[in-house]
Order: C-alpha cells, then structure tokens, then sequence
C-alpha cells in the first residue's frame, strides 16, 4: 500500500495583474505559505508520493528565493518522494532552474517530452511522466504506451487538455487515456477539481490549482491525497480532495430591481454576503442584474467600502434602466435624438443591450448634469 498526494498548478511567483500591487503580493506570500502546508500535511500523512503535474512556478517571473524555498521544503520531508513534471508555464529548458538547481535527493524532475519512469520497486510503484521543453507539446507522449509491469502500481504525472486533440498544450485523446493501462492518471493544466473519475480501468483526475489566481478560478483550491494497493493484478483506490488554498474566489448574482437608492442595494448585500458566509478568506465579485430606476446612481465605491472585512470586493453592473421609452422616443431634444440612436442596440441581442443600456445610462446622466464618475 502506498499514499501520494497529487497537485499541479501552484504558478508560483505569478505576476497576479489583476490585483494591485499590495494585494498581489499578499498572495504571492500565501502562495509560498500553501505550499509550506502542503509540505507539512505530506510529513502528517506520511505521504509516500509527492506528485506534480506541471506549473509549478512561472519560469519568466520565478526568483532564486522561490527556488531555494522549493528545495528547503522539499528537503524537509526526505522520507516522501517527489516527482515533477514540468508544464508549459515551467518547462524544462537548459536556462530553466530545474536544470540549474541541485535539488535534494529525493526529488525526481522529468526532463523529456519522450515518455520516461522513476521505479520504486520497494513501494511496488513505477511513476511516468514527461515534461514540456517549451510552452508547447503538440503530441501525446503516452499515445500507444502501456505499462511494462502491469503488477506494480503504474502511476503517470501528465500535464495536458484531457479530451483534446486538437492543442498545442499536449492532448490527452480520451481512448488514449482509457487504453493506457495506467493504475491512476494524475493530471494537470486545467484549474478546477474534477473529481475522481474512471475509464476502463484507470482512474484519473485533474487536482486543481493549488491557489486561485482570478474570478476565473472559483471556489476552494487545494489537491488530491489517496492510499493505492494492488495485490493479484487488482488496484483499488481511495481519494480525497483538500483544500489548502488561504483565499476563494466566488461570484454572486444579486437582483437590484426595486432599489431605489445605494442604502437599499447596501442591505440586499450585506444580506448575501451574511448568507453565503464570506469572510476575509473571499474575493467576491457581485454580479448586479435587474432594473433600475433612472434615478439610482450605483456608488461602487461606497458599496465596497462597507465591507472591508472581505480580500476583495468588485462589482460588475448589468442592470438595464427602468425607462418610459415612449417618452424618450417623442422628446424632440437632444435627449430623444440620443435615445433613437440606441435604441436598435436596446433590441439587440444580450451583448449589445447591455452596452446600449450602460451608454444610455452614461448619456443621460451626463446631458441631467449629474456627476457620472462613480458609474
């Protein structure tokens, strides 16, 4: 019996654009601080495999104190193995730090798009794998391959797009991972936690991110932890997904129709965010959708000041104006001309009514005189 954990996608040192700058490095600190109790929860565990599929850390921004980080980690836990694959954010390069660095012993890196293994005959385990020399893989190294010891436990670290054929990120067909005649697939590159899932006999997964980076990237991150045994041919597997991640991302749809003023909409979301139980772990993007009245001038500023208690609050307005089109359509002033010039927009498809109601929102606003810069 074995265990290993599975993770991929840490991207440390990531330059995180979407943040400002204290923010950014906010994260960038918790990120070397989720790999830390990655480390640690390995050595409670007892964790025999360390297994990353890719992404480890970004080779354009990764810095020598990362670098010398990973090997003090690494080296902490001496009795676990840990077996890298780069990807296409780390590849394996002659300029790369996996080339450049001395890592502790008991660190395996791939260095090869060709297929290769580390074996492990004193766990029963083979572990196979390859690594991306540049941000590109055009093939699938394990198309056609299987395992040449059926008895052990074959386990393969792969960084790719499961499903695909047509990438430059290394497709995975799906037969060709079905017919692999690997034990258990531990798969990288997409961000989001698949679930354990099984094709013929093998199991596969993609781990998920480690962090999230973006609104792109929702929910709990962290990685797989699992116990492997196989006796007379016959591999069984238990799993579990754990969340390491310190922060989450999360996006809210809230209905404003009806609010006519900010201290209204304030309470539908003090009221969400009771509800959903967001704290200073959460980075929440609100979704505002409905109508409003011409009158209601949203104050994102104001709104996001009230809840300082939260890592990031941001809004993405929606709303369409709660309009008297006839009118505006008679109204021989400027405001009418400006409103017929929209008004094919306004019929559009989803698109371009949004646009069209956001710009008649700005419009008439700006023609009333009113201040327009909190929009």
């Amino acid at each position: 019996m074995i265990k290993f954990l599975h993770c991929a996608d840490l991207h440390l040192d990531s330059p995180l654009a979407s943040l400002d700058l204290k923010r950014a490095e906010i994260r960038r600190s918790e990120f070397r601080s989720t790999l830390a109790a990655m480390i640690r929860s390995a050595q409670t565990n007892k964790i025999d495999f360390l297994i990353i599929s890719g992404d480890l850390f970004e080779s354009e921004f990764a810095s020598r104190e990362t670098i010398a980080l990973l090997c003090h980690e690494f080296a902490s836990i001496p009795e676990c193995n840990i077996i890298i694959a780069p990807g296409n954010h780390d590849p394996y390069t002659s300029q790369s730090y996996y080339r450049r660095t001395e890592f502790p012993e008991n660190v395996y890196i791939f260095d090869s798009t060709e297929l290769s293994c580390f074996d492990f005959p004193e766990k029963n385990t083979t572990i196979y794998g390859y690594a991306f020399t540049d941000n590109t893989l055009d093939f699938c190294p394990f198309e056609g391959f299987t395992p040449e010891n059926p008895d052990r436990i074959n386990i393969l670290a792969a960084h790719g797009e499961f499903g695909s054929r047509n990438t430059h990120k290394c497709p995975i067909p799906t037969e060709v991972l079905a017919n692999s005649g690997f034990d258990y697939v531990a798969l990288g590159h997409y961000h989001n936690y698949s679930e354990i899932k099984q094709l013929k006999s093998t199991y596969y997964a993609y781990s998920g991110c480690l962090e999230g980076r973006g609104f792109d990237e929702c929910g709990e991150k962290g990685a797989i932890i699992a116990v492997a045994d196989k006796s007379e041919g016959r591999f069984q597997l238990g799993a579990k997904f754990v969340r390491f991640s310190k922060r989450h991302y999360e996006i809210e749809q809230l209905d404003i129709t009806g609010a006519e003023t900010n201290a209204d909409l304030l309470n539908r979301l003090a009221a969400l965010i009771k509800e959903r139980g967001y704290g200073e772990d959460t980075a929440l993007r609100v979704v505002l959708t409905g109508n409003t009245a011409g009158e209601l001038k949203i104050s994102q500023k104001f709104l996001t000041e009230q809840f300082p208690q939260l890592f990031l609050l941001e809004f993405k307005d929606e709303t369409l104006p709660l309009l008297d089109s006839d009118t505006l359509k008679r109204d021989p002033t400027i405001r009418g001309a400006f409103y017929n010039s929209l008004a094919g927009m306004l019929d559009g498809n989803e698109d371009e009514r949004e646009l069209a109601a956001l710009a008649l929102r700005y419009g008439l606003s700006a023609l009333s005189g009113e201040d327009i810069i909190d929009f």
